[in-house]
């Protein structure tokens, strides 16, 4: 999938005035992002692209320990020499 507010992927958003749709226009163009912007007074307002291109999740972390990693446990050895070594001698 494209990255939001490039050309194949633009922010899509509805204001209810002019006045907001310029707010939205200034902030995706100091960007450098593509947008769609529509203007309709009797809908709720949907900035919810916006807010995310502004605001990106933060990737998930893992919870894998890799085997040079320093050990979980608070050791201060290895994983592989500690913890780590427990899986191997069972």
């Amino acid at each position: 999938m494209a990255r939001l507010g490039s050309d194949k992927n633009p922010i899509i958003v509805c204001v209810q005035n002019s006045k907001r749709g310029e707010y939205v226009a200034e902030t995706c163009a100091s960007q450098g992002w593509h947008y769609i912007i529509g203007i309709e007074p009797d809908k709720p307002e949907d900035i919810s692209d916006l807010e995310r291109a502004l605001n990106p999740p933060e990737p998930a972390k893992s919870d894998k320990v890799g085997r040079n990693d320093p050990c979980p446990c608070g050791s201060g050895k290895k994983y592989k020499k500690c913890c780590g070594a427990a899986g191997i001698l069972a």
